[in-house]
């Protein structure tokens, strides 16, 4: 909630009725630029506007520096709506995304994370020409990139692949639901900086996952989202931020990534955050107690190119 003379907040459908958002910007002045935040599995734009310690999150400080925060729900999920399970993939959250934003006027800086990084991939393309800048945090690597996933067993009744360290099955109806200890061990694993004294609200309030939005992002008999147009966000500026206790994310994993968008003209950063002395954090950085460390040093990067 916000209760702030300064800020400005309205929700509802952003652009189409089937993408909801949370739109924060300064109450009396003009902003020159908008921020676009896309969640990851799992969530919704909420991750983006409070910390489970009950801090403002990164789309309200960012908001309190001048510009627009717009923070979306997936297509499908959250609160954008009901969309029928057999037509909700990925594809469809890009395009549905990217049409939304392409109503906005003025300068454009994406951020996703994780499972909506892999999507961002794909919104990027569609919005060439209009973004100024990418944040990646901790995200999932395009199709073109990431290997194929790996099953422990398959039958009519269920996939059984491992996730998070533990077994995880996806059945041919329904979404999938993560145990607690998958999603603690995936979202919060040996991070020092997750305020641990919240961990069983957190958890309470994590989302289903649509099925094929799963597989794709496991990459499903290479069902993950390809980058399909090479050199079409050439000169685009990329950064990708990882912490160091992230098992998901190891530096290796996400420096490929920035090699890749390097390959296809963008201009990628590689941004580890114990290279600049900020150590302790796993996958949901912006939810940690040194979120306001992070978005700090992302500001002076993105402000500094």
């Amino acid at each position: 909630m916000i209760e702030d003379a300064c800020l400005s907040k309205t929700s509802g459908p952003l652009g189409l009725d089937c993408v909801y958002a949370d739109i924060i910007a300064p109450a009396d002045t003009d902003f020159a630029r908008t921020h676009v935040m896309v969640h990851g599995g799992m969530h919704t734009g909420a991750c983006w506007m409070r910390t489970p310690d009950n801090r403002e999150g990164w789309a309200l400080r960012l908001a309190r520096t001048g510009d627009r925060v717009i923070c979306v729900d997936w297509p499908g999920c959250g609160r954008s709506g009901y969309v029928p399970p057999e037509k909700l993939t990925g594809q469809l959250v890009a395009d549905q995304i990217a049409a939304a934003v392409k109503t906005l006027k003025g300068e454009i800086i994406l951020w996703t994370h994780s499972m909506g990084g892999a999507i961002g991939w794909r919104i990027a393309e569609l919005l060439a020409g209009r973004l100024s800048r990418l944040v990646a945090i901790a995200p999932g690597p395009p199709g073109n990139i990431q290997p194929v996933a790996k099953l422990m067993s398959q039958g009519p009744d269920r996939l059984t692949m491992e996730f998070a360290g533990v077994p995880l099955d996806v059945h041919p109806n329904g979404p999938v639901v993560l145990s607690h200890e998958a999603a603690r061990a995936k979202l919060i694993g040996s991070s020092t900086q997750f305020p641990r004294q919240h961990t069983d609200s957190y958890l309470a309030g994590l989302q289903a996952v649509p099925r094929q939005l799963f597989l794709e992002r496991v990459n499903f008999e290479g069902q993950q989202l390809r980058m399909l147009t090479p050199n079409a966000l050439a000169g685009t500026q990329v950064l990708i931020v990882t912490g160091d206790s992230d098992p998901d994310h190891p530096p290796a994993t996400d420096s490929a990534i920035g090699d890749f968008l390097t390959e296809q003209g963008m201009i990628s950063r590689f941004v580890y955050l114990p290279d600049h002395d900020i150590t302790g954090n796993g996958h949901m950085m912006m939810l940690e107690r040194n979120s306001d460390q992070i978005l700090d040093l992302i500001l002076v990067l993105i402000n500094e190119s």
